[in-house]
């Protein structure tokens, strides 16, 4: 089961990329399903600590050339609210990886929600203000206009992004 992989809050997605990466290795990629969008993106939902939480990856073979976490975090009028991860292992970045990730997975995951008559939701993206990378991928697929915060677990300064879908 590949349930047994996790990420926190700002915490560097990377580790989250890894512990799939030990799980798909460990346990093969028949519980991950195709994208009838976009067959080189497969999905894998489950539910740690109850929380529902979708992953999206790309592979070469059985290697995760990107990933991207949605984790709900709360329900609201308007829609599900989620908080959005993703990483690129260091042989495959600088290539818009992420990019194309993100906007696939967004892609997606509103084309499966509203099968189930959700017809808006939001994603949203913690960043360390030292991670330039992560901020270009947010600034290009969320929002151009970030919220500066100082994060709420490690109590670094960051920047919030939101996008409405």
């Amino acid at each position: 089961m590949l349930g047994a992989f996790s990420m926190t809050q700002m915490t560097d997605p990377s580790a989250a990329l890894e512990s799939f990466q030990e799980a798909l290795n460990a346990n093969g990629a028949d519980e991950l399903g195709r994208s009838t969008i976009d067959p080189q993106l497969y999905a894998y939902s489950d539910r740690p600590n109850g929380i529902p939480r979708i992953t999206f990856v790309r592979l070469d073979d059985s290697t995760v050339t990107a990933l991207v976490m949605f984790v709900l975090v709360d329900q609201r009028e308007d829609g599900p609210r989620y908080q959005i991860g993703y990483a690129v292992p260091e042989k495959y970045r600088s290539q818009g990886r992420a990019k194309e990730i993100v906007t696939a997975a967004i892609a997606e995951l509103k084309r499966g929600l509203s099968k189930n008559g959700v017809t808006g939701f939001s994603v949203e993206a913690i960043v360390g203000k030292d991670n330039e990378p992560s901020m270009r991928v947010a600034a290009t697929t969320l929002s151009t206009s970030p919220t500066e915060i100082i994060d709420s677990v490690s109590g670094l300064p960051a920047l919030h992004y939101v996008r409405n879908v």
